[in-house]
């Protein structure tokens, strides 16, 4: 790739002023509620027209509990609801947009032909970003003719209101691009970390998913109900997690010595919880029953709406303590 191009993509967030988001799910939805509330103007398109005139009506809705929030007022409301349209074809997305964010389904198979549709369709300098939460870009610019402005840019559920941003680049990703799109969620108010080499999962969903596993185990074990694991998360180290991550909190807890004294003394203490922590890859039906009949106890008659509210509240109230 020359210079010359390398510059000019390197530049292009500059000049970022319309959007496409290809994949009209939660996550699509979600993304297109964040970047009209900064200003964009945003085009929306699914393969489905329902889940189109959903994904639009969803985004809508979000802006208006945004307004519940106190976050925006209603008249910024009314005018972001005007920034998000939706389009029939991949012609009307791509057209004049200068950033792509595809959040379609996790398959390689999908999301491959998609790419080089969308690289034939777009002018190099658009960016084409993936949400994908665990596919490798390496795979899927592999369609792409211009594979140097592909990355993945993965939000946390919901983007419109979590911060989090993986940005994962494939092997033929400019690091220009990567830098560049860094700044431009950076003054987002986005909070963008940067993987230096490909993970399946990326890194929140991999420690997750180790948090998931042993979350699952205490209970197929007997040790404790699936509500007293989640409330020792909530109420415990997930405090915690709301303002720094693990090596910080540890490197707190080794007191004046710091992260080296945790790990020679305190951190001595793991190795016998590792040795009896789970290794197992599969769920069973029979643990899989176990464990959905758990939290059912644990959330009564509520619904998915209404804990989804309860959860947007308080991640909203988290916000405006901890990032203002």
């Amino acid at each position: 790739m020359s210079l010359r191009l390398t510059r000019r993509i390197a530049m292009g967030t500059e000049n970022i002023r319309n959007i496409g988001i290809v994949g009209a799910g939660t996550i699509g939805a979600s993304w297109a509620t964040f970047f009209a509330t900064k200003g964009f103007k945003v085009k929306m398109f699914d393969v489905s027209e329902t889940i189109l005139t959903e994904a639009h009506r969803k985004a809508k809705e979000n802006l208006d509990s945004l307004v519940g929030y106190g976050l925006i007022e209603q008249t910024d409301s009314d005018k972001f609801k005007e920034n998000i349209s939706q389009v029939k074809d991949l012609g009307g997305l791509t057209d004049g947009v200068e950033y792509i964010q595809e959040s379609t389904l996790e398959s390689y198979d999908v999301k491959k032909p998609l790419y080089a549709e969308l690289d034939e369709l777009t002018d190099p300098s658009v960016i084409l970003a993936s949400s994908s939460s665990g596919l490798l870009m390496t795979q899927i610019q592999q369609a792409a003719k211009h594979p140097e402005r592909c990355l993945i840019a993965h939000p946390f559920n919901p983007p419109h209101l979590i911060p989090l941003v993986e940005l994962v680049p494939g092997e033929r990703t400019d690091p220009a691009i990567v830098d560049d799109v860094k700044v431009f969620f950076e003054k987002l108010d986005k909070v963008p970390v940067v993987l230096k080499k490909e993970a399946q999962g990326h890194i929140a969903n991999r420690l997750a998913a180790a948090l998931w596993r042993e979350a699952i185990d205490i209970v197929l074990q007997g040790v404790a109900t699936v509500e007293d694991v989640d409330k020792a998360l909530y109420a415990g180290p997930g405090i915690r997690w709301a303002l720094m991550g693990q090596h910080l909190i540890y490197h707190l807890g080794g007191g004046t010595g710091g992260y080296g004294y945790f790990i020679d003394h305190i951190g001595k203490a793991f190795g016998s919880y590792w040795k009896e922590m789970a290794t197992w890859s599969e769920i069973s039906d029979e643990s899989r029953d176990m464990l959905v009949k758990g939290v059912e106890e644990s959330i009564g008659d509520k619904t998915i709406e209404e804990l989804s509210k309860w959860r947007d509240n308080k991640i909203v109230d988290l916000l405006k303590v901890i990032y203002e």
